[in-house]
């Protein structure tokens, strides 16, 4: 496995794959994101992606039927009912108990 460098501030562009393995809680990228999950928490990184980004999590959840896991990554990534800080959390604690879905 590679190492993430992270900078000490700025922003930093995620794409599909981070979502995903940060959202189903994929345990072979675990110690990476939550580097940057936590850095992003403390604010000293700000998280940017592309409206792409929607489209292409929800293709296997959308083929394979699976409902649940469609609306997580709706409820997430359009930030309907979740602030930030709550997303993050949100993300900490998947982390944390290895959530699947």
């Amino acid at each position: 496995m590679g190492q993430l460098i992270l900078p000490t501030s700025g922003s930093i562009y995620i794409d599909t794959s981070v979502a995903i393995y940060t959202i189903e809680g994929n345990p072979d990228y675990y110690s990476i994101l939550q580097q940057l999950w936590s850095k992003f928490y403390t604010g000293d990184i700000q998280i940017i992606n592309s409206e792409l980004i929607l489209m292409e999590v929800l293709v296997v959840p959308l083929r394979n039927m699976l409902f649940m896991l469609q609306q997580l990554y709706l409820l997430i990534l359009t930030n309907l009912l979740l602030t930030i800080k709550a997303f993050v959390m949100f993300l900490v604690y998947l982390l944390l108990s290895s959530v699947n879905f």
